[in-house]
């Protein structure tokens, strides 16, 4: 199995043409080695591509480096989103530390502040002009802000508060002041941003996937059973790319024996 080139200018048009070429090694938290390759870094989180789907709140140990032998770092992440992708699954993970101002001053002085994820969660929001609660859809989400599609035109700066899935009162999940608003093929698209970075929470407030979402910030935590709910997601995530995968057990990637992974 083979990778794209590393990432550098061609992979984001937001980078300049003479941006040094970004390596990305992985593993679990136990130890195991993961084959990745970096798609998209920003100064917050990152997107790769492995073998394997990755479970939301999986704790990993990252080392990012470039060919500046000063430019490298040691981080750690965990896993809010997983996607089927023609080379494997990507994987989206927040960074348990901002990269180091000595990398994004000097050498990747042209990241973006947060990546963007793709969503499709239902939501519901009171604004603070009053009414009634509203249903939205969750269109996509970062660290600090969300894109969502409503049923009508909402005013810039006006604020709101966001519930669950459920429609209750009772419990408030998140605020946020909308920053934007248009008018996009016969709905109203508002960028909305969210107060103190809750944005890392937002697969797990609004996810239906309750058997994947474990704590990864605590370090006492246990791990998710396999319930047979969580295997039949994977399973047809698998299937739904991969036709010709066989029900009576998961499909293995492998990569590309002739695949040179950058030296450690």
């Amino acid at each position: 199995m083979s990778f794209p080139s590393p990432i550098n200018s061609a992979a984001s048009s937001a980078r300049r043409s003479g941006s040094p070429e970004i390596y990305l090694s992985a593993c679990l938290d136990t130890g195991i080695p993961l084959p990745a390759k970096l798609l998209d870094l920003a100064r917050m989180d990152l997107i790769f591509i492995t073998d394997r789907p990755l479970r939301f709140g999986t704790a990993l140990q990252l080392s990012i480096y470039s060919d500046f032998i000063s430019a490298v770092t040691q981080n750690r992440a965990v896993v809010h989103w997983c996607r089927p992708h023609p080379l494997g699954w990507q994987i989206g993970a927040f960074l348990g530390q901002p990269l180091p101002d000595r990398l994004t001053e000097n050498h990747w002085n042209d990241l973006r502040g947060t990546l963007r994820y793709e969503c499709n969660w239902k939501a519901w929001v009171l604004w603070d002009e009053g009414g009634e609660l509203e249903t939205v859809k969750i269109l996509d989400y970062s660290i600090g802000g969300l894109r969502i599609a409503a049923s009508r035109h909402v005013a810039v700066n006006q604020c709101l508060t966001m519930f669950g899935s459920s429609g209750g009162r009772d419990r408030a999940v998140l605020n946020g002041q909308v920053q934007w608003c248009r008018d996009v093929e016969q709905t109203y698209q508002a960028g909305v941003m969210v107060f103190g970075q809750r944005g890392r929470e937002l697969p797990k407030m609004f996810g239906n996937l309750e058997a994947v979402h474990v704590d990864g910030t605590r370090p006492d935590h246990q791990q998710a059973v396999e319930s047979s709910e969580t295997l039949r997601f994977e399973q047809v995530l698998e299937e739904r790319f991969l036709p010709d995968a066989k029900a009576t057990r998961k499909r293995s990637i492998r990569f590309d024996e002739n695949y040179d992974a950058p030296e450690q």
